[in-house]
């Protein structure tokens, strides 16, 4: 037996160590594209970041492309490198090489961790980044711009009216979703439904006013408006002009009984009675827009429950469950807090009254009315017939005085146009005639939807159709200064502007003035 040692026989020699194959992640072109999708998503990020801080307009398409597409662009990236780290690991495997690929922790290789450092640190990086888009993201979502610029055909009418209105510095989600995260969401999951509308041109116009979907009013109006407090009487001094030729003046002053719960005596009373809390209005209507009611019940502060009914329509049963209950909330009246469209007459009166247009241009009440409110395909097509027809009005009428009226034509004409561009959006189908607005009783029925003496209760009764029940007039006359008008703070008898006599008394103000007329 020999002395040698076992360890050292040749034919004890180990066989050699497989050398290892260093190779890049990037050689597969799925990583290659996810690397150059995640550089490309972040720079482009941080461009338009530094664009949207250093920049004082508010643009939604820039933050749409820097905190929503840019960020989708580098985790798409992301997701294609790891896919490609896996495809490579799995091909490796099967063709049975020993490949290192260098996300592989090399502690002794100086180069190699200072590659691993770098990656950990553009790994955080990227973190931060995505995290920051996103809640920049979400704020864009949320936003006054995205809602009403980034689709400007559609949600145009909506955008005009929202920034011309009392709201206009209330975001529209604090009204359209209001706090939560289950109505945020399904805010959103809707928000895919529509823009797929927009994408594919499905869209109705108008839209639909989504009266079925807004939350109850005490979940987001009285987040501001606290309606106990809602009490007394408001002076309000209203405007009115004639169709004749001198655009006669007519002011009239209300004092608008607003009523609800009132602290000193502890009445409820007003309109805003229907509010109080300790009242419960409820109804069933026919329609969308909440304009046929044949059926309501109210229950008083003190449990006592009346119901009203119109014995000539057919509603469904009150007792189905199927049928829909709807409780009277701010909504059935202020049902256009932020978009309201204008009746032509109501801006022509108030463009008369704020001296836009003079009153000196004969006729230019009723020609305003009749300008704004004839049916044009475009937009464009208003603008030119509008001022080619009031210049044509005054040539064809006004011959002689034609020169000395161009001045205040040109005027009229600048103040109809930009009515025109702040009402009326005939490429969406959007007017005052097809936003229904419940304040006012002229063009819809508002209060008379109710208060109309249709619905009666078990003793034949209806509600009472006084004006006074909502306002006393203490001021009117054919004239545009307040102080020379006959007052009287305890209350006037209603005089119309138009010699019409008692009419007014048996007869709904819609009966004469129609929407279709703008009056």
């Amino acid at each position: 037996m020999s002395d040698q040692d076992p360890r050292t026989e040749p034919n004890s020699v180990e066989p050699p160590v497989p050398e290892r194959e260093t190779r890049s992640l990037y050689r597969h072109w799925m990583a290659a594209l996810g690397g150059a999708l995640m550089l490309a998503g972040f720079l482009a990020f941080v461009i338009l970041l530094v664009v949207d801080l250093t920049s004082g307009l508010d643009n939604p398409y820039r933050s749409i492309i820097g905190f929503i597409a840019a960020p989708v662009v580098g985790i798409v990236g992301l997701l294609l490198f790891l896919v490609s780290i896996r495809i490579q690991v799995l091909e490796a495997r099967r063709r049975g090489e020993v490949v290192r690929f260098r996300l592989h922790i090399e502690p002794s290789d100086p180069r190699y961790m200072r590659s691993l450092w770098l990656f950990l640190g553009l790994t955080a990086a990227f973190v931060v980044v995505f995290a920051y888009a996103g809640f920049k993201g979400y704020e864009t979502t949320d936003s006054a711009a995205f809602c009403g610029e980034a689709c400007h055909e559609v949600m145009g009418p909506q955008n005009v009216t929202y920034h011309n209105s009392p709201h206009a510095r209330v975001p529209c989600v604090e009204c359209h979703i209001g706090p939560g995260a289950g109505f945020w969401v399904q805010s959103k999951v809707d928000g895919i439904r529509q823009v797929l509308a927009v994408a594919t041109d499905s869209f109705e116009r108008p839209i639909p006013t989504p009266v079925e979907s807004l939350r109850p009013a005490q979940e987001t109006c009285e987040e501001c408006h606290w309606p106990q407090q809602f009490f007394g009487q408001k002076l309000i001094t209203k405007n009115y002009y004639r169709t004749d030729e001198n655009n006669t003046p007519w002011t009239a002053s209300l004092l608008v009984n607003i009523g609800g719960g009132n602290p000193r005596t502890g009445a409820l009373e007003g309109i805003h009675w229907h509010m109080a809390t300790t009242n419960i209005v409820e109804y069933i209507a026919l329609d969308e827009d909440r304009q046929e009611i044949p059926w309501f019940r109210v229950t008083a502060a003190d449990g006592t429950v009346t119901v009203y009914a119109d014995p000539e329509a057919a509603y469904p049963d009150p007792a189905d469950e199927e049928t829909e209950v709807r409780v009277f909330d701010c909504m059935d009246c202020h049902n256009r807090p932020s978009h309201d469209f204008t009746p032509p007459a109501v801006s022509m009166n108030l463009a008369l009254s704020t001296g836009r247009i003079s009153g000196d241009l004969p006729f230019i009440r009723k020609l305003g009315v009749d300008l704004l409110n004839a049916d044009y395909a475009t937009t464009s097509e208003a603008n030119a017939s509008i001022s080619e027809d009031l210049r044509d009005f005054y040539r064809s009428n006004y011959p002689d005085e034609f020169n000395s009226l161009v001045l205040e034509m040109e005027r009229a004409e600048l103040t109809l146009l930009r009515i025109y561009r702040d009402n009326f959006f005939p490429e969406m189908n959007t007017d005052y005639r097809a936003r229904v607005n419940n304040l006012s009783h002229f063009v819809n029925d508002g209060c008379f939807r109710c208060h109309g003496g249709s619905q009666v209760n078990e003793a034949g009764e209806a509600l009472s159709m006084d004006c006074d029940s909502c306002h006393v007039i203490v001021a009117q006359g054919s004239t545009d200064d307040l102080a020379s008008v006959d007052s009287n703070v305890g209350g006037l008898e209603f005089e119309h502007p138009a010699p019409i006599g008692d009419v007014w008394k048996t007869t709904s103000c819609t009966q004469c003035h129609t929407r279709s007329q703008g009056y």
